[in-house]
């Protein structure tokens, strides 16, 4: 919305302050409101207009990195409410993330409370759907005394009424099991969460200059997305992480998330940068740069 405005405002004078949440996400779309709103504050201050003030959030962003982008702005550190975690890795490199995922969930469903619900992460709808469907299929011939249990898929494409009962409290002697993509990461609280299983996976879009083609490929997430994934467990009480990797392999994951400005196909943003009528599209003020390859064949295509 606020990029769709600054092609008729590019100085966004209806606004005094522009908060930018979830910052560490790093999308296409919210590297090119950083550069936008970046220059907005910078030509306002120019022209003696009203400031126009800028608050960046986010649970886990490289904070130097921004603070340096935003001309060393202030940095500000909130105590969250985190409750203690336990983290277990596996002592061996799981070769298949969908059976270890599916071995772990029926662990804990046999030992544990069954008030006590489970987040499962794992890379898109189709794996989604067929954990889900065995999970169903399982919990139907498990021995007396083993609590119902509720499995409830969560990907962005799921009908909304559907995600919603995500967010439904758990039907009593029932157990939830929530297998989702890294949606659940987080944009949302889910309640009664006390298991996180984190297959260590994730699908991320990546362009193939050769071919013109941008795909979905799975592939590790970083240690970033591997603390949001292990903090879902602690957001009410304590909880339990069970990473399916070891921890030499999690010493091995990338800090930080790629940008997806330096890894998909750019033509979307230079048609964006051509609306909003920047004088050189190359020389935009990105967070981090993507490829000069990347920006001139985007511009060649259009």
């Amino acid at each position: 919305m606020l990029l769709r405005e600054a092609i008729s405002d590019s100085l966004l004078r209806k606004y005094s302050c522009v908060i930018l949440d979830e910052a560490h996400e790093r999308t296409i779309h919210t590297d090119v409101l950083f550069g936008v709103v970046k220059a907005a504050q910078k030509r306002r201050k120019e022209l003696g207009k009203l400031p126009l003030r800028v608050v960046v959030m986010s649970a886990t962003m490289d904070v130097d990195l921004f603070s340096q982008y935003f001309n060393g702005a202030p940095v500000l550190y909130l105590e969250g409410r985190q409750h203690p975690i336990q983290i277990f890795y596996t002592k061996q490199p799981q070769p298949d993330y969908l059976h270890a995922a599916l071995v772990s969930v029926f662990q804990i469903h046999q030992e544990a409370p069954s008030s006590q619900d489970i987040l499962v992460f794992l890379t898109g709808q189709e794996e989604i759907e067929a954990m889900s469907k065995t999970c169903r299929d399982i919990a139907k011939h498990l021995p007396d005394g083993c609590p119902s249990m509720l499995v409830l898929p969560l990907y962005a494409s799921l009908p909304y009424a559907q995600q919603l009962r995500v967010f439904q409290g758990t039907p009593k002697g029932y157990r939830k099991v929530i297998i989702s993509t890294n949606i659940a990461e987080t944009s949302i609280t889910i309640t009664g969460i006390k298991y996180v299983v984190d297959t260590g996976m994730v699908k991320a879009k990546k362009y193939n200059p050769d071919s013109g083609l941008e795909v979905l490929a799975v592939q590790r997430v970083s240690k970033t997305q591997a603390w949001q994934r292990t903090g879902r467990a602690g957001r009410e009480d304590s909880g339990i992480c069970y990473r399916l990797y070891t921890e030499d392999e999690f010493e091995k994951f990338e800090k930080m998330t790629v940008p997806e400005i330096q890894r998909c196909n750019l033509a979307s943003v230079m048609l964006q940068l051509l609306a909003m009528k920047v004088p050189n599209v190359l020389t935009f003020d990105f967070m981090s740069k993507p490829s000069p390859g990347l920006l001139v064949l985007a511009c060649f295509q259009h």
